[in-house]
């Protein structure tokens, strides 16, 4: 009996044993409950929540490589992306940097009082990269400011490699563009689903150029990030230091291969510094695809800093412009092979039309002349004469089968993913005609590439190719494939044709007007270029820009060269000229032969 009663009472002892253990239990899940739903987000003492202070911890980080993908010349050679040593600053509790006197050696190697240093660092809220006193960019570090802060052991300080979008080259080009922030742009593509980079608001994508036309490709997988892990007190959380993170994935971020030589570029962009071309653009292309080697556009802008409000930033070698004579070109081709027996025609040039207003800008005029001669000399009576005698539709036809009042520039229906895809951002067609009534007058001042005309110089530049290629219209294209990042091959932008409606002109048509084009520099208008390092061929141009209040011309000169074999075809422009004065494009032209010559040995 006695032993039933023990056992009784040991079952007890042990009931209640379990019953106070999950009493215990249940209390301490209840804490942690209520924790996670209330005290998580209630202030502490620091005016934070839990849940605050526990991401305060993971914020310390700054991006150093947006991941976005690069353009690269058609070498190899970097046109986007440096990757340059800079030092980041962690915004740290003072009594967690480090000795006083290593503050005032960093002050010394950033040349700056250690009041100014402390002060800046003092007002932190995110980690920065340190710039110098009035510059936007972040300073490079010289290896010995590198060996002087790295030998010092201050608590949050580092020195990293940051990707500087256009540190790679010394100029900025336009047709390259530039990136900016454009959160409500990225809204609407996620609204949309088609942000499936998943983009943050902040985040720079294209806004012109190339970055804007080919932002689909660029944009990457993930930014490359490195965070300082602080407490809430901002102190160093010893041991973990610095972690880096990025994504890890071999194929991005990927790269734009262009047609640009670098090389040419920098070259061109400081000839044309050099040379005081303020306003308008130099385009070379090769001879025989029409790829884009150079193009220059000048006023420059700074790709870091862009003024929406200042225009500098677009691209004057894709803008339409007065042509003036290089259009005659146009006129001529019409006239060979529309107008019988026009080459062995003669044409009286008393410098003065005698009617419209209109005189040649010879004085006196250029006397009898054949139509080749009238082209050597840019005569305007022998093509106001043309002019008068072709239908409009006549010379409206032969513009677009010379690739003009079109857009020419690469372009396919469909690439990859992309539809209506055209390499080249804010190319203008240019015109022939407006919708205004279309008398003998408008057919003589258009004739001659004025009134209502308008050409780009790298339409201009491309004609010329056209008449190289016996009036094959080539699409200029400035990229050729995209690669990963792996180097491995994603897509090919094969060279195309830009043919017109109208079909082409016929090869003899483009190999006449080509000798001739070599008859202005030995004869007519250009004969300051027999000097040049090569044999060259063109056409001058001389615009009048009539605007209120103001009068101006567009200087043209278009060629190629060398004439034996040529490789380059050259489109220059200089806007904003005085109406009096030598053709200061045509002095332009011969630098930019030269320098092509002296590249090409």
């Amino acid at each position: 009996m006695n032993g039933a009663i023990c056992m009784f009472t040991e079952k007890r002892r042990i009931f209640i044993s379990l019953m106070v253990l999950t009493l215990i239990f249940t209390c301490i899940a209840g804490r942690i409950a209520w924790m996670q739903l209330r005290v998580y987000e209630a202030p502490t003492t620091t005016g934070k929540s839990i849940a605050q202070l526990s991401v305060l911890q993971r914020e310390r980080g700054i991006v150093l490589d947006s991941g976005r993908g690069n353009f690269y010349d058609r070498k190899g050679l970097p046109l986007t992306g440096k990757s340059v040593p800079v030092l980041v600053l962690f915004p740290i509790h003072a009594s967690s940097r480090g000795s006083l006197e290593q503050q005032h050696q960093l002050a010394k190697v950033l040349h700056i009082s250690y009041e100014a240093l402390n002060l800046y660092w003092k007002q932190l809220k995110a980690p920065e990269i340190w710039r110098q006193a009035g510059q936007d960019e972040p300073h490079q570090l010289t290896s010995q400011e590198i060996q002087q802060i790295e030998s010092l052991t201050l608590n949050g300080i580092r020195v990293l490699s940051y990707q500087m979008r256009y540190g790679a080259t010394a100029v900025a080009k336009q047709w390259l563009g530039f990136v900016a922030q454009q959160p409500k742009l990225v809204q609407d593509q996620a609204a949309n689903g088609l942000n499936r980079w998943k983009t943050a608001l902040v985040t720079p994508i294209g806004a012109a150029g190339l970055e804007r036309t080919f932002d689909p490709f660029l944009r990457g997988v993930g930014p490359t990030t490195v965070t300082y892990f602080v407490d809430a007190a901002k102190r160093p959380l010893l041991g973990l230091d610095t972690r880096m993170t990025k994504p890890d994935n071999p194929f991005y971020p990927l790269q734009v291969m262009t047609t640009i030589d670098s090389s040419i570029q920098t070259k061109l962009e400081a000839y044309a510094d050099r040379s005081g071309l303020k306003k308008g653009a130099i385009v070379v292309l090769d001879a025989y695809t029409g790829d884009i080697i150079a193009m220059v556009s000048k006023p420059t802008f700074d790709p870091s800093h862009v003024d929406p409000k200042n225009q500098d930033w677009g691209n004057r070698g894709t803008k339409a412009l007065v042509p003036g004579s290089i259009y005659k070109v146009v006129t001529a081709a019409a006239a060979l092979e529309t107008i019988k027996g026009i080459t062995q025609a003669t044409f009286e040039c008393h410098g003065d039309y005698g009617k419209y207003g209109f005189s040649c800008w010879k004085e006196g005029g250029h006397g009898l002349e054949t139509l080749e001669e009238g082209f050597a000399n840019s005569c305007n009576i022998v093509f106001a004469t043309i002019g008068e005698h072709l239908a409009p539709e006549v010379l409206a036809r032969y513009a677009s089968m010379l690739g003009l009042s079109r857009t020419i520039g690469w372009q396919a229906d469909a690439f990859m993913d992309q539809r209506n895809f055209k390499q080249l951002d804010g190319e203008e067609a240019g015109r022939v005609f407006t919708n205004n009534p279309i008398d003998g007058g408008v057919m003589v001042q258009s004739s001659v590439g004025q009134r209502d005309v308008l050409v780009s110089p790298l339409q201009a530049a491309n004609m010329v190719v056209t008449l190289l290629n016996g009036g094959q219209v080539h699409a200029p294209r400035i990229v050729k494939e995209i690669r990963y990042a792996n180097g491995q091959l994603m897509s090919t932008l094969e060279s195309h044709l830009a043919p017109s409606p109208y079909g082409s002109i016929r090869p003899e048509t483009a190999q006449e007007i080509a000798h001739w084009m070599q008859e202005v520099v030995t004869e007519g208008t250009g004969t300051s270029l027999l000097k040049a390092k090569w044999q060259v061929a063109g056409k001058s141009g001389t615009a009048q820009v009539k605007k209120p209040g103001h009068s101006s011309t567009n200087h043209w000169f278009i060629g190629y060269g060398p004439v034996a074999s040529p490789r380059y075809a050259v489109a220059v422009v200089s806007e904003n000229r005085p109406v009096t004065g030598s053709n200061q494009a045509t002095f332009l032209f011969r630098g930019v032969m030269d320098i092509l010559a002296d590249h090409s040995l």
